[in-house]
Parts: C-alpha cells; structure tokens; sequence
C-alpha cells in the first residue's frame, strides 16, 4: 500500500510528533508499550492516526508483550532523519540560567519602587545570578513607553504606569500612606490629631517637575493642604530629616517602615488615597526567559515586601 503523503501531513501534528521523538528516543524499540503508556492518551491517538495513515498497525502482541512491524522497522531510519530535519529547522528554545548569565538589565524605578524593591531586588541579584549586571535608573513615567519600545529600558516599575499599546502591565503591589514622626518628638507620639496633623511643619516631597507628581500617584498626596517645614525632590531624604528634627512626613508605608526603627509610624487621622505599583514591559521581552526570570524576581520580592 502506498502512503498518502496528503493524509501525512495532516497527521503529523504536535501529538504524533512527540509520539515519534518519544520512540525514537527510546533506544530500544521494541518498548512501545512502554512508550505509549508513559505519553498516554494524546500519544496513542496519535499512533493510532500514524496506524490509519500509513495503513499498518505498526505495533503486534508478542508473548513478552508487543514489537514493531516489520514495515514499522523499515520506517525507523526515515523518521528519524525526518525528526533531525524538523529539529535542525524549527527554532531551539532558549535556556536561561541565572547563575551563568552576563546580561545586562537595565530597570527603570521610581523614587518610591527603588526603596521598596530595590534593596532586595540588588541582593537577588547578587545572590542568584553574580554575574548578570543590574542597572537602575530613574523612572519618568512619561517617557516609560518610548524607553521600553526602543529598548533603552528592559522593565519598568512605579505607580502611575498604564496600559498601552505592545505594553503588559503587571500589578505587583499596592500601598497606602503613613505619618512618620522622631521618636521623642514633643507633641507626636503614638498618634496624632487631625488638627494636629494640619498644624505641625511637614517634609514635603516636591519633584523639580511639577509633571512628575501629576504623573505619579506615590507624590500625589495633598501636600498643598499641609503646612510647609521643608521641600524635597524625592523620597530618599525624608527619613533622615524627620529623624532629626521636629519634623513630620506623610510616606508610603514601604518607605516609612524601612527606616530602621528611628521613627513613630502612624496611622493618618485623614483619609488619604493609596496607590498601586505595576511592573511594565514591552512585548519584545514578553517571551525571553531572561527578562521573564527578571519579572518573577520583581513579582516575588513585591509579594513578600
């Protein structure tokens, strides 16, 4: 009977496929049983269709079990140069290890995303993959979108961050707001008032760009509303100023709690909206096994921050 080379291609499909790599693996042919059961059942719809194509059954009963036909011995050679063919065309998945990569990556974070992540994210670094480089940059969720696209950035981590066009978007964290005051402080102690809260001189963060705070819901709070000690461009200088001084601060409470103990953590006596934290990457990366181990780290250290 000869083959119907139509009806073959269409049954060479992803099940026979791995049908055909399984036993040719194998070594020993005359273990297809074995093979069939352990790949069972897309594997023996799969032989099944081979059979009905080829018009042959392939496999018969022996008193040690089952062998190949004879014509199923003659089809061995073919096939597995047919596979190698395949094999040698077909892209070859990429292996990523961390503990041998020398990749760069290069994160853009914001202020509040480099305290709350980046610590943990630099000794994951260090720990898993020595080699790899990690670089972390200042975000400007303005500029997030071209970065990524024109791969000047690998990822982007912040509040503010939206979907967009080849963009995903992952959320990794949400976060609310804290008032932080010196221990010993004379007038805040274990809590505070709201009168309180509107008369005591804040720290302000206020980026140089006014845009930035309008882009970034993590420098959103109503800073206007509070009286002015002192302004600030970013996150990083506040509990070192509040920790020496008569001083108050509204913070996420990521940044309030990493401060080391120096400080009163409190609750806000006013409502104050929270923010998420998203991770974004371009769909460039989407697929890479290096950028997806970077994005599980960030995810993981998000979940336990």
């Amino acid at each position: 009977m000869a083959l119907d080379f139509k009806r073959l291609g269409k049954a060479f499909d992803a099940g026979l496929f791995k049908t055909v790599e399984t036993l040719l693996r194998a070594g020993k042919l005359n273990r297809v049983a074995d093979l069939v059961a352990l790949s069972a059942p897309v594997a023996g719809f799969a032989l099944a269709t081979l059979r009905e194509t080829i018009g042959d059954p392939l496999v018969v009963p022996t008193a040690a079990g089952v062998e190949l036909t004879e014509r199923a011995k003659r089809l061995t050679r073919p096939m597995r140069e047919l596979l190698e063919r395949i094999m040698d065309t077909l892209p070859r998945p990429q292996l990523f290890d961390p503990a041998f990569a020398e990749a760069t990556f290069r994160v853009a974070a914001s202020d509040y995303a480099a305290v709350a992540i980046g610590p943990k994210l630099a000794a994951a670094f260090s720990e898993r993959a020595p080699r790899a480089r990690l670089d972390i940059v200042p975000l400007d969720v303005r500029e997030a979108r071209r970065q990524l696209a024109a791969a000047e950035i690998d990822l982007a981590i912040g509040a503010g961050l939206r979907p967009a066009a080849k963009l995903f978007v992952e959320r990794i964290l949400t976060e609310r707001w804290r008032i932080v005051a010196r221990k010993g402080h004379p007038r805040v102690a274990k809590r505070i008032t709201a009168r309180d809260y509107a008369s005591e001189p804040h720290v302000l963060v206020r980026p140089a760009d006014p845009r930035a705070a309008k882009a970034d819901p993590a420098l959103s709070d109503p800073g206007e509303k509070r009286r002015a000690g002192v302004t600030v461009p970013h996150f990083l200088l506040v509990p070192d100023i509040v920790a020496q001084s008569d001083l108050i601060a509204t913070l996420p409470e990521r940044v309030a709690l990493a401060a080391d103990g120096r400080l009163h953590v409190l609750a806000p006596p006013v409502k104050l909206a929270g923010f998420t934290v998203a991770q974004v990457w371009h769909e460039r990366t989407d697929e890479d096994p290096a950028h997806q181990w970077l994005r599980s780290v960030v995810s993981e250290i998000a979940a336990l921050a």
